[in-house]
């Protein structure tokens, strides 16, 4: 085993953190020398000073924990971005609520009537009212003669 290997032996190395902020810094970097902003340079600095800190720390519980934290709020953040974009584009032909028990959002065909939907989290039973069939066909006309 190098000199090398042992150095980086006990390291926490690149995780998903430290890839973002490198990712943050370069981004802040192009800004700044196309806006010609180039003494704002420098700032971007400072998240590629962090990335290395916790590129070369030893203290992997603290980083660990760091990581854990921000890739649980990266997820969470893209799921409601991803719930937003399908909301927009199913608000035609599909109803979403929300389930009073565990409040996961489910989807449910328009046009059905009055139904009962199980939650597939909790598995309670909700009486929702997806509209008449009539109101559903009447909408997905309008939205064809719009364009």
């Amino acid at each position: 085993m190098g000199r090398k290997d042992r150095f980086f032996e006990e390291r926490n190395g690149a995780d998903a953190l430290s890839c973002f902020l490198i990712g943050v810094a370069l981004f802040l970097l192009i800004l700044f020398l196309v806006a010609g902003w180039n003494y704002l340079t420098l700032i971007a600095l400072i998240p590629i000073g962090f990335a290395i800190f916790r590129i070369l720390s030893k203290n992997l519980e603290r980083r660990t924990a760091e990581n854990r934290a921000f890739v649980g709020f990266f997820r969470s953040v893209r799921g409601r971005a991803r719930l937003s974009r399908d909301r927009v584009r199913d608000r035609k032909t599909h109803v979403y609520f929300r389930c009073g028990c565990c409040e996961k959002w489910i989807r449910v065909e328009r046009g059905q009537g009055v139904v009962e939907v199980a939650c597939p989290g909790c598995h309670t039973v909700t009486r929702l009212d997806t509209g008449s069939e009539k109101e559903a066909r009447e909408e997905t006309a309008d939205a064809e003669r719009k364009g």
